[in-house]
């Protein structure tokens, strides 16, 4: 599934979200590969993301306990599911603002993420942002 308000069609550099369950350090990549994942061009990621998923940070990962001090574009990045649950808490306290709204085009993009997000969170304990830059 594509998720597109400013990126343009020929867009490459993309994050891919991967929701899967914690079975602890031994994951393997085909196991938290095994959805088919979001993708967020890194356009859009960079104007109506980045300032939510960098708030949270640092975070434990979910995984194996370590610290994350920052997110990392290029790598792959354990978040779980209480720290999406910020994330999904900071954008829908942004929606409901009456002052500088998102526009309508914004807004169907960010109620469409968040429907994916918690969609995913019913079964999955974790979900993997994967950056291609």
């Amino acid at each position: 599934m594509i998720f597109r308000c400013y990126s343009k069609l020929d867009e490459k550099v993309c994050l891919q979200f991967f929701p899967c369950k914690n079975i602890g350090e031994n994951i393997t990549w085909d196991e938290w590969h095994d959805k088919k994942p979001l993708t967020i061009f890194l356009t859009d990621y960079k104007q109506l993301l980045l300032e939510y998923i960098h708030e949270i940070y640092p975070v434990k990962n979910p995984k194996n306990g370590e610290i994350m001090n920052s997110f990392d574009e290029c790598f792959d990045n354990w978040i779980g599911k209480d720290d999406w649950k910020k994330i999904i808490g900071k954008i829908k306290e942004k929606l409901s603002r009456n002052n500088n709204r998102p526009s309508k085009i914004e807004k169907e993009f960010y109620e469409n993420f968040i429907e994916w997000i918690e969609k995913e969170l019913e079964w999955a304990d974790i979900i993997v942002v994967e950056g291609n830059l």
